[in-house]
């Protein structure tokens, strides 16, 4: 079993950029909407079963899944583990897809869908600032992964 260097000698690890410490809580912040999700619909099933758009277990499925994803993603970006900078990048990706996909099958096009534009614009600048910030040298100092 090998010791990680910066485990050995807290002296040596580097400090948390402010942007790693930005984005954690950005992620903090959209893990504690899914948690209220998860909550809201455990509190509610039966008011939600009655209801003919979405099924309550898949409200409680994805709050949950979401939340634990992005706990997950906030320890790393916190702690400074290696491998977080990439599995922040997919599940960034892989949350847009899932937005658009929830947004566009299950959301009611001819209301919801109005402000599109805006939200793709918003989307597009969340993912650019995302993945300009883990690409930083201090960034990737601070993840362990050197200079490219």
């Amino acid at each position: 079993m090998s010791i990680d260097q910066n485990q050995r000698n807290p002296a040596n690890r580097t400090r948390r950029p402010f942007s790693v410490t930005l984005l954690a809580i950005m992620v903090l912040i959209i893990t504690g909407i899914y948690l209220i999700r998860f909550v809201q619909t455990l509190q509610l099933w039966d008011f939600l079963s009655g209801l003919p758009d979405v099924s309550p277990v898949y409200l409680a499925i994805t709050g949950l899944f979401w939340t634990l994803a992005g706990l997950l993603l906030v320890w790393g970006l916190w702690r400074g583990r290696p491998g977080t900078p990439r599995a922040t990048r997919i599940a960034v990706l892989v949350f847009t897809l899932y937005y658009w996909l929830n947004r566009l099958l299950l959301a009611n096009a001819s209301e919801d869908f109005v402000n599109w534009p805006f939200t793709a614009a918003g989307i597009i600048i969340l993912i650019t600032i995302c993945f300009w910030i883990l690409s930083r040298p201090k960034v990737r100092t601070f993840f362990g992964e050197g200079h490219v």
